[in-house]
C-alpha cells in the first residue's frame, strides 16, 4: 500500500519571517535621563544627560537632550513589556537593581533649606 502524504496542496505552508538588523550607520549615545511626553497617538521620549545646575542658588538640574524617539503607543507598550522582562531576568541573575537619586534630587537635598519665616 503506498504511503499517503497528509500535506494538502491547497493550504499555504507557514513560513518564518526573518528580521535583518543593519547597524553600520548607528549612532550610540549615553543617557542618564529620559523625559516622556504623550499625545493621543504617540509617545515622545527625550533622552539626554542631566547634571546639577551650576548656579548654587538655583535648585534642580539641567538636561541636555541628545536624542528624541517618537513611537506609536502600541509599540511603546511592547517596549515597556520587553524592558520589564529584561530587567526581571537581570535581577533574577544578579540581584535587585537599586534606584539611585537623580541629579535633581541630589541638588535639592544638598541645598540648605530656607529658615522658617524667611521667604
Amino acid at each position: 500500500m503506498p504511503e499517503q502524504d497528509n500535506a494538502q496542496p491547497d493550504q499555504p505552508q507557514e513560513q518564518q519571517a526573518t528580521l535583518r538588523v543593519r547597524g553600520q550607520d548607528t549612532k550610540t549615545s549615553y543617557a542618564n535621563m529620559c523625559l516622556l511626553f504623550s499625545t493621543r497617538e504617540e509617545l515622545v521620549m527625550d533622552y539626554g544627560m542631566a547634571f546639577p545646575s551650576p548656579n548654587r542658588e538655583q535648585r534642580g538640574a539641567d538636561m541636555l537632550v541628545s536624542n528624541r524617539i517618537v513611537m506609536g503607543l502600541p509599540a511603546a507598550k511592547r517596549l515597556a513589556i520587553a524592558l520589564s522582562q529584561a530587567i526581571q531576568r537581570y535581577e533574577n541573575a544578579f540581584g535587585v537593581i537599586p534606584l539611585e537619586r537623580t541629579p535633581a534630587m541630589q541638588t535639592a537635598a544638598a541645598a540648605p533649606d530656607t529658615p522658617a519665616g524667611e521667604a
